[in-house]
């Protein structure tokens, strides 16, 4: 069994293998022939359309939730670039058990107004799932015209304990 710096390094080397995966399992967002409309869509564990929304290319939007150990709010922010998904920074409110205190190769920490913000992820999500959480109290953090944050609390969209999944989709 792999255990300490050797199950990390086996972890690293999977991890870097994948990205360049997960990146080509993205849609592409244009073609020659036809532009795309891409949506965010967020299905249910029977597939069931839960939210379906336009998002366009460079558009951003964030999922907080309150961490379970330090049960304070952390929010992960979301970009849509080339018809993916990116994880790109997560901002929570202070160190703790848990959270992010090491920035990675190509990642920024940085502080300020009562926030940690770790920048830099730019990682390729085809799609990803999430579990509404009980003590989490998932929201969804969408984009409003003319700035500003519409909030959409998860447990309106499936009930505490369900699974859902987001990705990105184009249709001509």
């Amino acid at each position: 069994m792999l255990r300490g710096r050797n199950a990390f390094l086996l972890l690293l080397v999977v991890a870097a293998l994948c990205i360049p995966v997960a990146s080509s399992l993205c849609v592409a967002a244009t073609t020659e022939e036809r532009p795309s409309v891409l949506r965010l869509r967020v299905t249910n564990a029977a597939g069931e359309t839960r939210i379906l929304l336009p998002f366009g290319n460079g558009s951003e939007f964030g999922i907080r939730y309150i961490h379970s150990v330090a049960l304070t709010p952390v929010t992960d922010w979301f970009v849509v670039s080339d018809g993916c998904l990116y994880l790109e920074k997560t901002v929570y409110q202070d160190f703790g058990a848990g959270l992010p205190h090491m920035p990675e190769g190509g990642q920024r920490m940085s502080t300020g107004n009562g926030k940690v913000v770790i920048s830099g992820f730019h990682r390729a999500l085809p799609r990803f799932d999430l579990r509404v959480g009980h003590v989490a109290r998932h929201t969804l953090l969408l984009p409003v015209v003319g700035g500003g944050w519409h909030e959409l609390p998860l447990d309106r969209v499936a009930p505490p304990g369900a699974a859902l999944t987001f990705r990105i989709e184009d249709r001509p």
